[in-house]
């Protein structure tokens, strides 16, 4: 006989179409958000002369900031409501 284990409440995940559109679309832009972020930090603290010329970095981080809230809002709706089945 096949030795099954009984079903755990609460360890399956299941994701919606749009959650994981959600979650493919986000997933990039977080990545690339904090590769800046680290090259922005690097950048300064290895030459100084980085702070010179920083804005234009400074503004591609910001731009990209908005993408990122807003998918993080999406991300943390969708698992407040789960919550509430």
């Amino acid at each position: 006989m096949e030795d099954k284990k009984p079903h755990e409440e609460g360890k399956d995940v299941t994701l919606t179409g749009q959650q994981l559109i959600t979650l493919l679309v986000f997933f990039p832009i977080v990545v690339v958000w904090l590769t800046l972020a680290g090259r922005i930090i690097w950048s300064a603290t290895s030459n100084p002369e980085t702070l010179d010329n920083i804005e234009p970095l400074l503004l591609a981080l910001a731009v990209l900031s908005i993408p990122v809230s807003g998918g993080l809002a999406e991300i943390l709706k969708a698992y407040a409501s789960g919550g509430n089945k």
